[in-house]
């Protein structure tokens, strides 16, 4: 292990690498003024990654040019996506953050409305249930350093059947005597 990462297939730098998108739809942007909400015109996409540092980024791109727009970094719990019931010209949704008053809106692009529901429930899935780093699309683990536990699936086994206790034990002491020199 020449990088002197632990796993570095966990910790690799290339923060965009991942080319999969956990969900994604046609959706155009909307802007608040006030209590109006007006649609932009562009053509665009919403999606859900996982990037290589397992973090979950939700975000837009303009169709046209290819340009996101908007790249947020969400943690467990923190937004929730839905319907604003309150709309009736059109399929409009919210991204809804629960710590203050942040609000994205989105107008759906998809030509038939019958996977919106889909959306939305997948959108929220992965927002607030992140899956495990490595279980989705990697096809297989090729980090040499952890085929000794079964994969990155293995270590994850292991330690999540470790009692707090066992898991202390296994780090050992966090602070200890002072050192002498």
């Amino acid at each position: 292990m020449s990088s002197g990462a632990l796993f570095p297939s966990l910790v690799s730098g290339s923060r965009g690498s991942s080319s999969k998108y956990l969900v994604e739809f046609r959706a155009g942007k909307m802007t608040m003024k006030g209590s109006t909400v007006t649609p932009d015109k562009r053509k665009g996409s919403v999606y859900v990654q996982q990037t290589d540092d397992s973090l979950i980024h939700f975000c837009w791109k303009d169709r046209g040019s290819g340009n996101v727009d908007d790249d947020l970094i969400i943690f467990p719990d923190d937004c929730e996506f839905k319907k604003v019931s309150q709309c009736t010209t059109g399929r409009v949704f919210v991204l809804k953050f629960k710590a203050g008053s942040k609000r994205l809106f989105f107008w759906m692009q998809e030509p038939k409305s019958d996977k919106d529901e889909e959306y939305c429930r997948k959108v929220n899935e992965y927002l607030n249930n992140p899956p495990m780093p490595g279980t989705l699309g990697s096809g297989g683990s090729s980090s040499h350093e952890l085929s000794a536990l079964g994969g990155e699936g293995g270590l994850q086994s292991l330690l999540g059947n470790m009692s707090h206790t066992q898991l202390m034990q296994l780090i050992g002491p966090t602070v200890g005597p002072p050192l002498l020199l």
